[in-house]
């Protein structure tokens, strides 16, 4: 990992993905760059004045965000004087500009907060990370609000239990590369976790029907849970404990996040894209309802080359 991008949009809660970053960036020597945004469709009020004003309007904004990243910047490195700090203040749609920022720098991950608003530019950083989870080829790490029950990993360091929802597929395994520098250096536990979508039962009294449904059920869960046991073996070699689960429902948003709380992990990794043949259902709408119905922060990779988009 070399380098982080951490969006900023004026606000205290935004600036919380800084912990978690200085950490990872300490134990990787890797940079840190953080990045505002200014709208370039200034307020209704100067949208309708002349071209010279609203220009001027963007220009000041834009300055006003150079300024507060400067703060921020001599502020954290006040905290971290060895951190490796650079800032940028762009101008234009926020999400497309973090996109071309994260690609122009190649940066190996984006973290930032799943909500805040910011002094100048009002807008919900929270919607900004939407935007990202569909958009952005980057991997993402989304962080929760402490005060909501969530928390930026345990004392900002690395995530002691982690649960990884699997479809089959090796789109879904992407993250797994993405999430081997988050772990901690030594021990720490995976829960591997695949979701087998249970039907609706037919109402039906054919026997020999019930007995070749309920067969072929077992037949699946047993490949899943061969599946999960041969993705378990790669974490053998770093002290990693791993747990496999299997589980049968209709709905695996549902049950990937009961079994997130019961747990108790500090993280959930999980690709944003990848269809099993086992378990015939698209990861990424499951990962839109992990997003919100989350807890813990997550962290979200999709496959090199594939087109981010609504799922």
């Amino acid at each position: 990992m070399k380098r982080i991008l951490v969006p900023l949009d004026g606000s205290s809660f935004a600036e919380r993905a800084l912990g978690p970053a200085l950490h990872l960036a300490a134990r990787h020597e890797a940079e840190i760059h953080m990045a505002s945004v200014v709208s370039d469709l200034p307020p209704v009020p100067l949208a309708t004045a002349d071209s010279e004003q609203a220009t001027r309007w963007v220009e000041e904004e834009r300055k006003r965000a150079e300024q507060y990243l400067e703060e921020v910047r001599e502020r954290t490195l006040g905290k971290a004087p060895g951190a490796r700090l650079e800032f940028h203040a762009r101008v234009g749609p926020v999400t497309k500009a973090i996109e071309r920022l994260a690609d122009q720098l190649e940066v190996d991950l984006i973290m930032l907060t799943t909500h805040g608003r910011g002094s100048w530019q009002r807008a919900w950083l929270g919607s900004v990370a939407d935007q990202l989870l569909r958009r952005a080829e980057k991997p993402l790490l989304l962080l929760r609000d402490q005060e909501a029950g969530g928390g930026l990993f345990k004392a900002s360091t690395s995530p002691e239990h982690v649960l990884i929802p699997l479809d089959g597929s090796e789109a879904a395994e992407t993250v797994l590369e993405v999430l081997d520098p988050i772990l901690p250096e030594e021990g720490g536990q995976v829960t591997l976790a695949s979701v087998l979508h249970q039907p609706f039962p037919l109402a039906t009294t054919y026997l020999p029907h019930t007995t070749s449904e309920q067969f072929m059920m077992s037949e699946r869960k047993e490949h899943l849970q061969s599946y999960l046991d041969e993705v378990a073996e790669r974490f053998t070699d770093n002290g990693v404990e791993v747990e496999t689960r299997v589980l049968v429902g209709e709905d695996a948003a549902q049950g990937l996040l009961e079994v997130a709380d019961k747990a108790k992990v500090d993280l959930i990794a999980l690709s944003t894209r990848g269809r099993g043949g086992v378990t015939r259902f698209f990861l990424g709408s499951v990962a839109d309802k992990l997003v919100r119905g989350a807890k813990v922060p997550l962290l979200t990779a999709r496959r090199p080359g594939e087109h981010g988009e609504d799922d």
